[in-house]
């Protein structure tokens, strides 16, 4: 038995680490391209949503490119940094698609905005191997399943569960459902408008056993005006009559009935002002909010908002600022982005403001509800990190290397004004050690933080530092000689 004393010393940070980029790097890593050679197009190019990762491939649909210059499905490769066109839509696929894939056994399943036998767009898949795409339904001129997909797939049971951004019985859209089984289609609810909302761009969020979603008008503000105070920055304030013919836009749920019967219902209107237009699906943090961004009508600049589901509250946490000095500083409309959370920040793309009003990419702290602008963005340039016009997607969340980060794909800019790849280098997690004894000494396991590591030990608190093992790229290490009172600590690179 070991009868050493070991203390552990738990989430050590160095503040440097030679070699080692800063933790909130923006980097692009590669720009789209689109060439047109007698009327035959090759390239993918304007990517409106999120990347979804498959082992080494981030797989993207793009609105526009290929032959036909109808949009394609394509990845970008992880390992060799290359982006590869996969398939080219046409009529027939449908076209210009806007959402993110669903992954399944292989195969990619996604909306079309357009195309399709009835030119309202479809629902189609992808074999990942062969590029082979099938349509499994044509949104119709009749309307009755809904006309112009925006929103992206979402698997729950044996079915899979969509937006529509129109059709249905009042042309503000339909949540709709296709059976895995057999791809049969039906509408599950009519988005009206005044109750339900209407125009959802997007697709559905999970949290607990229900979905939520955002729709990009109605709610209890349908018809409506409402009076927003906005401060000047002499210390003025400025009323803006906002009328809101169409409504705000709501947050509402799906939800199931002990029978399996799905429910669908509005659970918060947004008033109006900052807060309105809602076009990205909310983000979950923890087990009781939700968090989205609004765009806010023209004189407005949008956002951040969080519902509670135990008060049903919807609070506004952060109101972009209508002075250019402070939209230079954090950017402004956030509205048309998701958010991805990271460590108690919720990450995120401004469409405007920024040194050159091409929006920049930005965080928000959940604790402090301020913004840090970390990038920004560019409209043309071989240095350019590219441009956010269009794009209403989010960060999808990769590790490379041991190490975390966000990559998105934007819409238009850099070298060739057709897009761009970038990423955001996340912080490292917090360190958290623990320590047990064994024969040949004290065996030391961690998780969290980013290699290489280092381990080091002192005798008493207070005393000399001294480094026992370093440049490691595995959370464990045994120290082997120990002393009659032994304190450890683990660091590693920011």
């Amino acid at each position: 038995m070991i009868k050493h004393t070991i203390f552990t010393i738990v989430s050590y940070a160095i503040i440097s680490w030679a070699g080692l980029a800063s933790a909130q790097t923006v980097e692009k890593m590669a720009d789209l391209n689109f060439f047109a050679v007698d009327g035959v197009g090759s390239g993918g190019y304007a990517p409106l949503d999120r990347f979804t990762q498959d082992g080494t491939n981030l797989w993207f649909t793009t609105k526009s490119g290929g032959t036909f210059d109808a949009g394609t499905v394509s990845r970008y490769d992880l390992v060799t940094r290359e982006v590869v066109e996969v398939a080219s839509l046409d009529n027939n696929t449908g076209k210009a698609p806007e959402s993110a894939l669903l992954i399944l056994d292989g195969e990619g399943f996604f909306t079309t905005v357009n195309g399709g036998t009835g030119n309202k767009g479809t629902i189609a898949k992808i074999n990942l191997t062969n590029g082979a795409i099938t349509v499994l339904h044509h949104f119709s001129t009749n309307l009755t399943t809904g006309a112009t997909p925006r929103a992206g797939l979402t698997r729950i049971g044996d079915e899979l569960w969509t937006l529509t951004s129109l059709g249905g019985e009042s042309n503000r859209g339909v949540v709709v459902q296709m059976s895995l089984r057999d791809y049969s289609v039906s509408t599950v609810t009519n988005l009206d408008g005044p109750v339900l909302g209407g125009q959802p761009f997007d697709g559905l969020a999970r949290l607990g056993n229900d979905y939520y979603f955002v729709t990009f008008s109605g709610g209890a503000t349908f018809k409506a005006t409402n009076y927003v105070e906005i401060p000047l920055p002499d210390g003025a304030v400025m009323t803006l009559t906002n009328s809101t013919p169409l409504g705000a836009g709501t947050l509402g749920r799906l939800s199931f009935a002990a029978d399996g019967t799905p429910v669908v219902a509005s659970v918060a209107s947004v008033p109006g002002g900052y807060e309105q237009f809602l076009a990205c699906a909310p983000t979950p943090v923890g087990t009781n909010s939700l968090y989205f961004t609004s765009v806010g009508p023209n004189a407005l600049p949008g956002a951040i908002l969080r519902y509670d589901l135990d008060t049903g509250a919807v609070t506004n946490l952060y109101r972009f600022p209508t002075n250019a000095e402070s939209a230079l500083a954090v950017g402004t409309r956030p509205g048309y982005s998701g958010l991805t959370e990271w460590l108690g920040e919720l990450y995120f793309i401004n469409r405007s403001g920024g040194v050159s009003n091409a929006g920049v990419v930005a965080k928000f702290n959940l604790a402090s509800h301020t913004v840090t602008k970390l990038a920004d963005l560019e409209d043309v340039g071989a240095n350019s990190l590219g441009s956010a016009s269009g794009f209403f997607g989010a960060g999808t969340l990769v590790e490379e290397n041991g190490r975390a980060y966000l990559y998105y794909p934007l819409t238009s800019g850099g070298a060739n004004d057709r897009g761009t790849i970038i990423r955001v280098a996340l912080p490292p997690p917090p360190i958290q050690l623990a320590i047990a004894s064994a024969a040949e000494g004290a065996q030391l396991s961690w998780t969290g933080g980013y290699p290489p590591f280092a381990v080091q030990s002192c005798a008493a608190l207070g005393g000399e530092w001294k480094e026992v093992a370093s440049g490691l790229t595995n959370r464990a290490f045994t120290a082997g000689t120990l002393r009659d009172a032994e304190f450890f600590r683990v660091v590693g690179a920011k």
